[in-house]
């Protein structure tokens, strides 16, 4: 029976499309009248045109801004204590290193705080002193650096320009776990007040000073000694008694 309706509503269709062409009053069923029986028969089931239109509802989550995740905790730590001269390294497991180190000296202080490294390098030199190397070099605050060096005599006592000094094998320990912790999971903390030590001046390099005298050029690898020029003393006038004339008597 549905064939048969089917292929009703199909000629119908066929033979009332140029007369609803012709006339408007006339409308051409654009669904199946068979299946729109069928459904309106089934009971809870309402036509398309018979639902209400859907209301959308605004989604409160996506209207306000995701909150931003708090900063991982650190995971490397350096402990720089100025009384002491010295420097502890730790991880969450515990106590890692400690070694000495020299801090600022008189005029040159080294900061105190809680610091995040923001640069490192391998070797650094420095621009401000004469390209003084600067090994295993990790920059916690603008200049300041945790660093190699090679005056290890000075080591345990302020002797440098702000940055903290260390063995170069030290550095690298601190260096090559920075490397691997990264330098947003590591924290720097100076703590402490360096014992006192007198402001030094700077040194700066003289060229050295060339003799005034050298015979052939300065010959046979070495300089000759510096001499003075001589210079004559003018000999003293003698007094001439009676005026100097041949006639004063």
């Amino acid at each position: 029976m549905r064939s048969v309706a089917g292929l009703c509503a199909v000629l119908a269709a066929v033979f009332l499309a140029p007369a609803a062409l012709a006339d408007p009053s006339i409308v051409v069923a654009t669904a199946d009248p068979a299946q729109e029986a069928a459904a309106a028969s089934q009971p809870g089931q309402a036509l398309d045109a018979a639902l209400p239109p859907a209301v959308v509802e605004p989604d409160a989550e996506a209207a306000e801004p995701a909150a931003a995740l708090p900063p991982p905790d650190p995971t490397l730590f350096a402990k720089i204590d100025l009384s002491t001269q010295t420097m502890t390294v730790s991880d969450r497991n515990g106590v890692i290193a400690s070694w000495k180190i020299s801090s600022g000296r008189g005029g040159y202080a080294t900061p105190t705080g809680t610091f995040t490294p923001h640069y490192t390098a391998r070797m650094h030199y420095s621009k401000q002193y004469q390209l003084s190397p600067m090994p295993y070099s990790v920059f916690f605050n603008r200049g300041v650096a945790v660093h190699g060096t090679r005056e290890l005599r000075n080591l345990g006592r302020p002797a440098s320009h702000g940055c903290v000094r260390s063995h170069p094998k030290n550095a690298k320990i601190f260096y090559d776990l920075v490397q691997k912790h990264g330098k947003e999971m590591t924290r720097v903390t100076v703590v402490g007040k360096s014992p006192y030590t007198p402001a030094v001046a700077e040194r700066r390099r003289q060229p050295a000073a060339q003799p005034s005298f050298q015979p052939f050029g300065g010959l046979f690898g070495y300089s000759q000694p510096s001499y003075k020029a001589y210079k004559a003393k003018p000999k003293a006038k003698k007094k001439q008694y009676g005026g100097g004339g041949f006639n004063a008597w």
